[in-house]
C-alpha cells in the first residue's frame, strides 16, 4: 500500500470513528457501550487524524505552506490530546470536564484553521478545501471558546459535521493524487 493511500485512509477513518462509535455503539445511539468506554475506542481510533495530518505536512517540505502546516500540527497534537483528556474526565465529572474541553478544543479548530493556512499557501489541496479549513477553524475557535457550546445542536452540529466531512475529503483528494 503507497503511503497516499494510507494516509487518505487514515484521514477517512478518523473522520469517520466518531459518528460511529457515538451514534452507533455509545449512548447517544446504539447504547450499547457507556460514555467512558466510547470516548476511550473514539480517541485511539481519531489519532490517526495527527498522523495523517503529520504524513501531510511532511509531504510539503521545502515549500511556502510547510511551516504553517507543522505549526498547525502541533496545535492541534496538543489540544486533541487536552481536549482528548477533558472529555474522558466529563464522563466521570462534567465541570471539570467541560473546563478543560472550553480550552483546547478552540484551540483544535485553530490548529486546523492554521493548517489550512498552509494547505492554501502551498496549494497542496484545492482553494476551496483549504479556505473552508480555514473558515471551520475560525468557526470553531468562536463557537467552542467564545460563545461556549454546551449541548446546542444548532452550532454544534455544523461544526462536527464540517469537521467530518473536510477530513472526509482530505483523505479522499490524498488517495487520488
Amino acid at each position: 500500500m503507497s503511503s497516499k493511500m494510507t494516509n487518505g485512509i487514515l484521514f477517512i477513518i478518523g473522520a469517520i470513528a466518531p459518528i460511529v462509535v457515538y451514534l452507533g455503539l455509545g449512548p447517544d445511539g446504539g447504547d450499547i457501550i457507556d460514555v467512558a468506554t466510547a470516548e476511550r475506542i473514539v480517541f485511539w481510533i481519531m489519532l490517526s487524524l495527527p498522523i495523517a495530518y503529520m504524513m501531510t505536512a511532511d509531504t510539503m517540505s521545502g515549500g511556502a505552506g510547510h511551516g504553517y502546516a507543522k505549526a498547525g500540527l502541533l496545535i492541534l497534537i496538543i489540544s486533541y490530546t487536552a481536549g482528548s483528556v477533558g472529555d474522558a474526565i466529563a464522563a466521570q465529572n462534567i465541570e471539570l470536564g467541560e473546563a478543560l474541553q472550553s480550552t483546547f478544543w478552540p484551540a483544535l479548530m485553530m490548529g486546523l484553521g492554521i493548517t489550512g493556512m498552509g494547505y492554501f499557501v502551498q496549494k497542496i489541496f484545492p482553494t476551496w478545501l483549504s479556505v473552508l479549513m480555514m473558515l471551520l477553524g475560525i468557526f470553531g475557535f468562536v463557537v467552542i471558546g467564545v460563545i461556549g457550546i454546551t449541548d446546542n445542536a444548532v452550532l454544534e452540529t455544523p461544526l462536527w459535521l464540517g469537521f467530518t466531512l473536510i477530513n472526509i475529503s482530505l483523505g479522499v483528494l490524498t488517495i487520488r493524487k
